[in-house]
């Protein structure tokens, strides 16, 4: 029953496709607004025509604290070229949420809202644990999603392949 539901609420999510969702982050005033074509399966930031990462992670997660410095790495190596952007699925509000961006050094931009969390959940198929990182192509196609802990190397073959 669990899974008819959870294809009933993505069937539903996909139905939407193409419009524009901003999203709000912690850590960068402007936030991000993303589109989705459900005919194509891609989702798109807009503004940015190039690789992505979305960073699906918990904020008492030991593996998501030893992932986050490796992104962080991954931004300043790759600079405009790719984007990464962070999802906290596990908002405890506001000032415990900047909290946890300080205690991780994430600087990147993050979405804790729930909203935005459960939309970009379903835009990747689902999230079932924490770290998981999805890589997109310049087109907004879904390249390789990580589940758990991966080394730097593991995102810098990927996003070469992509640039």
């Amino acid at each position: 029953m669990r899974k008819f539901i959870l294809v009933l609420v993505a069937l539903f999510v996909l139905g939407c496709g193409g419009n524009e969702r901003h999203h709000m982050t912690l850590n960068d005033e402007d936030g991000f607004k993303t589109t989705f074509d459900s005919s194509k399966k891609e989702l798109k930031i807009v503004g940015h025509d190039k690789p992505f990462i979305l960073y699906f992670f918990s904020s008492d997660c030991g593996a998501c604290a030893e992932q986050a410095p490796i992104l962080e790495n991954l931004a300043k190596e790759f600079g405009e070229n790719v984007r990464i952007i962070g999802v906290l699925g596990d908002s405890h509000g506001l000032d415990k949420d900047i909290k946890t961006l300080k205690e991780k050094n994430i600087s990147f931009p993050t979405a804790t809202n729930r909203k935005s969390a459960m939309y970009l959940a379903n835009m990747v198929g689902g999230v079932m644990g924490t770290p998981m990182s999805v890589i997109f192509d310049k087109n907004g196609k879904i390249v390789k999603q990580l589940l758990g802990l991966y080394p730097k190397s593991a995102f810098e073959n990927e996003l070469k392949l992509l640039l």
